[in-house]
């Protein structure tokens, strides 16, 4: 049932997938524990919903009910999209995953029925490790390759950053020059392409103007929302946080980083014509405590859902997140 559950969801995913997505994604070490936050942008509305998946439980391998199943070692609480496919999460051990879309991801087409797919990575590392260091050691050992359907319109790339409660973080890429992991300070901020090899050369030119920046100060971003640009704007102004008076105060400090990309903004012509896309949600989380705030604006729903990963893990829901449901999982 939960293979078949997945493939219809997998497949939705595919088939109205249109455009990459262009997000952001950043945390922060501070005295209050390790806070993150992300944005994701995209054309149309991914219907999040906040679910399980608990240790014990049968997950297959690649998703959409293909490859063989594997046995999960620890609690999730994550973002579905479209149905199954995990887009986020956060595991009982403190660790969190971030999917975000990547052009030059470069991997074998699936040829075996053990491999992990694209689809299915970033569930995996939060199904199996506890942190950022155990999941960085066992990479090498994956196999990890591409699940293409003929339903696809299109080729959907990631890569991912992982982040534990230590205050460890990575940004993971498979491209045609093979695994790169940049981990640690430099790793706090990540959009999308180019390579993270290439933002990080980039930042290196602005940054010794950010000393003593005020508001004219020209601090490397062109002000629109290409995925280089939001990654100049995110660092810099994590670079001016101060350390948070409380977990809430600190959520708040972080959710104000990542640019935002307004309704309705053009993005790209794809051979269709100008596509728009925008911020359909913003996900703040303290990996310390477990509190979140999943902050969702994006067609007729304006909405602010607060919950807390570790208190619903082992739990069994599926909850929407356009709107505000959450609170029947308390009162169980």
């Amino acid at each position: 049932m939960l293979k078949n559950t997945l493939k219809i969801a997998l497949l939705s995913t595919l088939t109205s997938a249109t455009i990459a997505h262009a997000c952001t994604s950043i945390a922060w070490n501070t005295d209050q524990g390790v806070l993150t936050s992300r944005t994701n942008d995209w054309v149309e509305a991914t219907n999040p919903v906040l679910g399980n998946i608990n240790k014990g439980t049968l997950r297959s391998i690649q998703g959409a009910g293909q490859g063989d199943d594997y046995l999960v070692k620890y609690d999730i609480v994550a973002v579905l999209a479209y149905g199954e496919l995990v887009h986020d999460g956060v595991n009982s051990q403190g660790l969190q995953m971030n999917a975000l879309y990547y052009t030059p991801m470069t991997i074998p087409e699936k040829n075996s029925n053990n491999s992990i797919t694209q689809f299915t990575f970033g569930e995996y590392l939060l199904a199996n490790y506890a942190t950022v260091e155990e999941a960085i050691n066992a990479l090498p050992q994956l196999k990890v390759q591409k699940l293409t359907l003929a339903v696809m319109p299109m080729d959907i790339k990631l890569h991912w950053s992982i982040t534990d409660k230590s205050g460890d973080r990575a940004v993971i890429e498979l491209d045609k020059e093979g695994l790169h992991v940049y981990r640690g300070e430099i790793a706090m901020v990540m959009t999308n392409d180019p390579s993270f090899k290439t933002h990080l050369k980039n930042r290196q030119k602005y940054e010794p103007s950010w000393q003593n920046a005020d508001r004219n100060t020209d601090f490397g971003s062109k002000g629109n929302a290409s995925a280089e640009s939001r990654f100049i704007h995110a660092s810099y102004y994590k670079s001016k946080l101060t350390e948070p008076t409380s977990v809430q105060n600190g959520l708040m400090k972080i959710a104000s980083v990542p640019f935002r990309v307004p309704v309705d903004a053009p993005y790209k012509d794809f051979g269709n014509g100008m596509t728009v896309y925008a911020t359909e949600w913003t996900l703040s989380q303290s990996l310390e405590t477990g509190d979140s705030v999943m902050e969702y604006n994006f067609e007729n729903n304006w909405n602010t859902v607060k919950f807390n990963v570790y208190d619903l893990m082992g739990k069994e829901f599926r909850q929407p997140l356009m709107v505000n449901a959450i609170s029947p999982l308390f009162s169980n």
